[in-house]
């Protein structure tokens, strides 16, 4: 054999070799799965906070059916001294945050009369219902085939997906923070000012913090790290292990607006401290907690932010009515919508759609990704603060009118229902929600009770889980 053709040998199999390596390496990345395009199994998506939808969103929409929620009544032995609230104050339907979400073919929600529901996605029929001692108005998640969330009975609730109670634990008041869990801890906010954390499978606290102020931001959890904003004004970054302080963020007034996180940044939105005066988007270092840009808005802001990874885009509702475009890097205004009214549902971005709610004549809006231009909007004629779920090629959205709707696409040869909605060529006629042919469900449950153990005095059992008996 000449020397080129041993020349020629040795390269070959360097270059065999080198294969083989790269294909190793490339076999030894983990495989991270394309997101559902039928699952949302908590606000926002995931533990960033930055998966606000997924899957297709109706251009023909169709409303498939309603589900009637209860009544609840505020009660004699709340004892939280909150302006407007008297013992006959009415709750009803989905509130802020109020997220429905969903897996497989469930939808799970909180509604404010005491009640988390499960109901079948495609019919709305009721498949269970688990009693509360009151409102849940945030949002429900689901982890490891289990359900948690908090509420008004100033409870942090896990149970099953066939709606039987695992355990409870009791806080000093509110939870309106959404959980998350990431390597077996999980992660509230409470409104008797702490961010804890907890043994998902036995509700132990493992440590709780101080906040300056109530947590009513859902937390953000990632690389370590689990961010909150509290009504005192602070953005809070903590260690997920030991709870200890990272940083904080002076955002000027009251955060309730979840932090969101997005390419090494923290998103969040807050008012100044009188309110009612001007708003703030942040964008923060989540390593530092210095600003890298901010923008001012006209009112306050308590919707949540929404990201776009593909087009490195911001959404947030403003009190001002309008919804806002930012370029994710620079902070630039991209473009803005006036939508009539006051904005505290949080948008949710997918299949080049913009879908968010606005109070004071509840309209559902689906707007032009591109610009903002309106695609369609269905009138519920009532406040529609809690964030729609968009998921599996169809939309469930509640309002505080005590319904919850789900919204699917219409076939080619079906019109879209005047009722109910209104198109882009039809913007300005008035609906008249004429019921005819819509399933309508209502609830099973019982009437809710008003409990002596809800106001934000009670302190039995406090912060120590009570457990479901064994079957």
């Amino acid at each position: 054999m000449t020397y080129r053709s041993l020349t020629a040998l040795a390269l070959l199999a360097l270059l065999l070799l080198f294969g083989a390596s790269s294909r190793i390496h490339e076999s030894s990345q983990p495989f991270e799965p394309e997101a559902s395009t039928i699952d949302l199994v908590m606000f926002r998506g995931n533990p960033e906070r930055n998966l606000s939808a997924v899957g297709t969103v109706p251009r023909r929409p169709k409303l498939l059916w309603r589900f009637q929620t209860k009544t609840k009544y505020e009660g004699r032995y709340e004892r939280r001294r909150r302006r407007g609230l008297t013992a006959a104050t009415r709750w009803q339907g989905l509130g802020w945050t109020g997220q429905p979400v969903r897996l497989g073919d469930r939808i799970y929600f909180g509604s404010t009369d005491s009640y988390v529901y499960c109901v079948d996605a495609a019919t709305g029929a009721e498949i269970w219902h688990y009693p509360n001692h009151h409102s849940i108005k945030g949002s429900v998640m689901i982890h490891d085939g289990c359900l948690y969330h908090g509420g008004r009975d100033n409870k942090l609730h896990c149970c099953t997906l066939d709606g039987d109670m695992i355990w409870q634990t009791r806080t000093g008041n509110d939870i309106d923070s959404s959980p998350a869990i990431v390597n077996g801890r999980g992660y509230v906010g409470t409104e008797d000012g702490h961010i804890v954390c907890f043994d998902p499978h036995s509700g132990d606290i493992l440590w709780k913090r101080p906040a300056k102020g109530s947590v009513e931001s859902s937390v953000c959890v990632v690389g370590g790290r689990v961010f909150a904003g509290c009504d005192g004004g602070v953005l809070y970054c903590r260690d997920t292990e030991s709870g200890d302080e990272v940083w904080t963020f002076n955002t000027g007034g009251d955060t309730d607006s979840t932090p969101v996180h997005f390419r090494g940044r923290v998103y969040v939105g807050s008012p100044t401290r009188s309110g009612r005066v001007a708003g703030r988007l942040w964008c923060i270092d989540a390593a530092t907690g210095d600003m890298i840009w901010k923008a001012r808005l006209p009112r306050g802001v308590w919707a949540s932010p929404a990201v776009n990874p593909d087009r490195g885009r911001v959404y947030i509702g403003c009190n001002n009515g309008v919804l806002y475009c930012f370029d994710a890097d620079t902070g630039d205004l991209v473009w803005k919508r006036h939508l009539g009214s006051r904005i505290w549902s949080s948008a949710a971005v997918t299949d080049g759609c913009v879908v968010v709610g606005v109070r004071d004549g509840g309209t559902l809006w689906c707007l032009n990704e591109d610009d903002g231009s309106p695609i369609w909007a269905f009138d519920d004629g009532f406040d529609i603060d809690a964030t729609p779920c968009v998921a599996g090629g169809m939309i469930v959205v509640g309002s505080q009118n005590g319904w919850v709707y789900g919204i699917g696409e219409a076939p080619e040869y079906e019109p879209i229902n005047p009722h109910w909605f209104r198109t882009s060529e039809m913007l300005t006629q008035p609906t008249d929600h004429d019921p005819t042919g819509i399933p309508t469900i209502y609830s099973s449950a019982p009437a809710p009770r008003t409990w002596r153990d809800t106001h934000a005095g009670c302190t039995d059992n406090l912060y120590y889980p009570v457990r479901a008996p064994a079957p």
